[in-house]
C-alpha cells in the first residue's frame, strides 16, 4: 500500500453533516439553502437534501460556526455534527506507517 504524502489530504478542515426542521420547509427551499451557504460560507463538497419539514446538509468548511448561522435561520437543529478531517488524516497516516 502506498503511503500518503505528508502535505494535507484536505482542503477544509471540518466535515459537518446538519439536519434541520420546521413545518414550513418544503423540498424546493433546498435550492435557496444551498444557494444562502454558497453566498455567504466557504468551503466545498456541498451537498443539500430537502423533504417536506426538514433539510439536510453536507459540507467542508474551516468556518463551521458561519455554517450555523446560515442555517439557523431556516429552522431548528436535529443535529449538527462536526468532525475534524486533519485529525482523522494524521491518525490514518500513522496507522499507514504502523503497518509498513
Amino acid at each position: 500500500m502506498a503511503i500518503l504524502p505528508d502535505h494535507e489530504a484536505v482542503n477544509y478542515r471540518y466535515d459537518v453533516q446538519s439536519m434541520i426542521k420546521h413545518p414550513d420547509l418544503k423540498r424546493d427551499d433546498k435550492n435557496r439553502i444551498r444557494d444562502h451557504i454558497n453566498k455567504d460560507c466557504i468551503g466545498d463538497c456541498l451537498l443539500v437534501i430537502g423533504m417536506s419539514g426538514m433539510i439536510k446538509v453536507h459540507f467542508h468548511t474551516d468556518e463551521p460556526e458561519k455554517l450555523r448561522d446560515v442555517l439557523g435561520q431556516y429552522g431548528d437543529f436535529e443535529n449538527f455534527d462536526i468532525e475534524d478531517m486533519k485529525e482523522q488524516f494524521e491518525v490514518f497516516k500513522a496507522k499507514q506507517k504502523e503497518n509498513q
